[in-house]
């Protein structure tokens, strides 16, 4: 199969136009036309139509734009290995957010270095937010982070989910009774600052369940932390306040007693863990990095069990 028709379908599909297509391919309109019907012929169906509202694909055209993504990723992958002696000349940079870090990172890293020996890499840990900046000013090649990035040419590839529960000092407050959200509001509440993901969960997740709560007035106390998982689980083992934490990573201090879940009747939704990359990648291997990051994260969810963390 020709990947210049499958290039040519993806283009046409994302612009919605034959013309800027051609203009974005240095080709003709006849050309990108002759392209598109010799790859409809080669899969036997019917990829695009023209209605009243415009250029739109059909069913069979959804269906297949994924796959000829990653057919044309595969392809330029494939010819950059084929063609480069030293790879990138630089390293792979990959951008890890706290919780990975203090959980599967190190797995990883181990593989990264049997599998990849070609290569360099430079790992950072970071928050999501500067991860999602760096990654967008082309400062890192992956960014593994929560819940992704929502923005023109990013991919989000799942990796894995940590459940989230709300830790107290169970020296300073009642870890024994079940208690809803308005009650929770009425403890300390550990905050991550302003503007960043956690904070913004958070908040949400708050007035999801309790319409009258105010970040900004706060009852009886606001704490706000920049938001490290074991930062903010020390912050609560030393009795600051409460704070929603993945529960896996806080394992060793329930374990010791110095934490405990509170028994909060809502639940706080799980973070799900991406592996975000611009398309088309920065480096070749992007896309068999994520495949081998997220077969990590699963051995990783096989090893340790439980409902703390799966894939």
């Amino acid at each position: 199969m020709n990947t210049r028709f499958l290039e040519t379908f993806i283009w046409l599909a994302r612009l919605k136009s034959f013309s800027r297509t051609a203009e974005k391919l240095h080709a003709s309109q006849p050309a990108v036309s002759g392209r598109i019907v010799a790859l409809e012929e080669l899969l036997g169906v019917t990829l695009y139509e023209r209605n009243s509202k415009g250029f739109e694909l059909t069913a069979a055209g959804r269906r297949v734009l994924d796959r000829c993504e990653r057919i044309v990723e595969l392809s330029n992958e494939l010819k950059s290995i084929a063609t480069e002696d030293n790879v990138l000349g630089r390293p792979v940079r990959i951008g890890a957010s706290d919780v990975i870090t203090l959980s599967w990172m190190s797995d990883l890293v181990a593989v990264l270095g049997s599998k990849y020996v070609d290569y360099q890499f430079d790992i950072v840990t970071d928050s999501a937010n500067n991860l999602s900046r760096m990654l967008m000013a082309d400062e890192i090649d992956i960014a593994l982070i929560a819940n992704g990035i929502d923005a023109n040419r990013i991919v989000n590839a799942p990796l894995c989910n940590y459940r989230i529960e709300w830790l107290a000092n169970p020296r300073r407050f009642d870890v024994t009774r079940p208690i809803n959200i308005e009650q929770l509001c009425e403890l300390p509440i550990i905050m991550p600052p302003p503007g960043t993901p956690g904070y913004t969960w958070q908040v949400e997740y708050l007035k999801r369940h309790n319409p009258n709560y105010s970040p900004d007035r706060p009852s009886p106390l606001r704490i706000s932390c920049g938001y490290s998982p074991a930062t903010g689980i020390q912050m609560v083992a030393q009795g600051f306040g409460v704070l929603p934490v993945p529960v896996l990573l806080a394992r060793p201090w329930i374990a010791s007693g110095e934490v405990a879940p509170l028994k909060v009747k809502e639940s706080f939704p799980a973070w799900a863990m991406n592996a975000c990359y611009k398309s088309p990648p920065t480096i070749p291997i992007i896309v068999s990095l994520v495949e081998t990051a997220q077969a990590v994260a699963k051995a990783y969810a096989d090893r340790r069990g439980g409902s703390d963390f799966w894939p």
